[in-house]
């Protein structure tokens, strides 16, 4: 396995080096939980995460922060296969100082490890058939959250297999369940949805609405299943915690997740019984597909 640290300090690089064994580690434990090859090839550290992603995905729109002010969402790590195997991008914010305090191994692995089960689902999520464009769009919806949900489900259950919880690693999940499901970000994102709604109404653009507010539903779904997965991981700790009722957070959003956390208990892939579940949860940002004749999708815009 390569290791490429382009950041010049000494302390810095014995970090880093120190570390990939526990990550053969756990892609090792990986492959025999999910009976799947996974090839790590490369592990890099660069100076700058966003334009090293840039230039090996050659997509010049890759943003690692999406969303803005307090409803950025950030992303440490990125997966990328080539030729050789895996590579492991890493952005140099989980070691350098600020924010370095608040991560340590355990914290890093738990971060790698995820990114590690998208790589997996790649190969344990079945392709999503095109025979309807409405079909394919809810289900490319529903797999999309539920690849974001076992990664975290898997990662947290290896993560605290292997180590002991340290202060890092709880101030890490501190509060981590309604912060990720009643962020501060989402009456912004509310906001956001409703005001291109009042437009859409002026334009009648189908296509134009939907480009408009697709990092904010994205961005809103991450988080819900982020906090969704931390909270039925550790339900046992939280017995006594109430989950508020938003626009977001509603019937609608319990069945998705409860949906998700039967598959995942059950260990099942085959999402094809959950359209009801994520067309019913999609009405939360005012979207309803349909289709129309010659396999074209149409959404309708529902008020919010």
């Amino acid at each position: 396995m390569k290791i490429t640290i382009e950041i010049r300090n000494d302390d810095f690089q014995k970090q880093i080096k120190k570390e990939p064994d526990i990550l053969l580690v756990i892609a090792e434990t990986m492959e025999q939980s999910l009976n799947l090859s996974l090839n790590i090839s490369h592990v890099l550290v660069p100076l700058d995460f966003e334009a090293k992603v840039r230039e090996l995905t050659g997509r010049d729109d890759y943003k690692f922060q999406r969303g803005s002010g307090d409803a950025k969402l950030t992303v440490m790590a990125k997966t990328l296969e080539d030729e050789n195997g895996v590579v492991i991008v890493i952005s140099p914010w989980l070691y350098v100082p600020d924010p370095a305090p608040l991560f340590d191994t355990m914290v890093r692995s738990f971060i790698l490890s995820h990114e590690l089960a998208h790589v997996m689902n790649k190969k344990r999520l079945p392709k999503v058939a095109q025979e309807s464009s409405a079909v394919g769009s809810y289900l490319g919806n529903l797999y999309y959250m539920f690849d974001e949900y076992f990664a975290d489900r898997f990662s947290y259950q290896l993560t605290e297999k292997i180590f002991t919880p340290t202060e890092a690693w709880k101030k890490f999940n501190d509060n981590n369940v309604l912060g990720y499901i009643n962020p501060e970000s989402h009456p912004l994102y509310y906001a956001e949805i409703k005001s291109e709604i009042e437009k859409f109404r002026l334009h009648g653009d189908v296509g134009l609405f939907m480009k408009r507010t697709k990092e904010a539903v994205s961005n809103v779904s991450v988080l819900m299943t982020h906090g969704f997965a931390a909270y039925h991981q550790h339900q046992a700790e939280h017995t006594s915690l109430q989950i508020p009722i938003t626009a977001f957070v509603n019937e609608k959003t319990f069945a998705l997740m409860d949906y998700f956390k039967k598959k995942y208990k059950k260990g099942e892939t085959d999402l094809h019984d959950g359209i009801d579940q994520i067309s019913n949860y999609l009405t939360n940002f005012g979207l309803r597909f349909e289709e129309r004749p010659n396999n074209k999708l149409y959404a309708y815009v529902l008020d919010i």
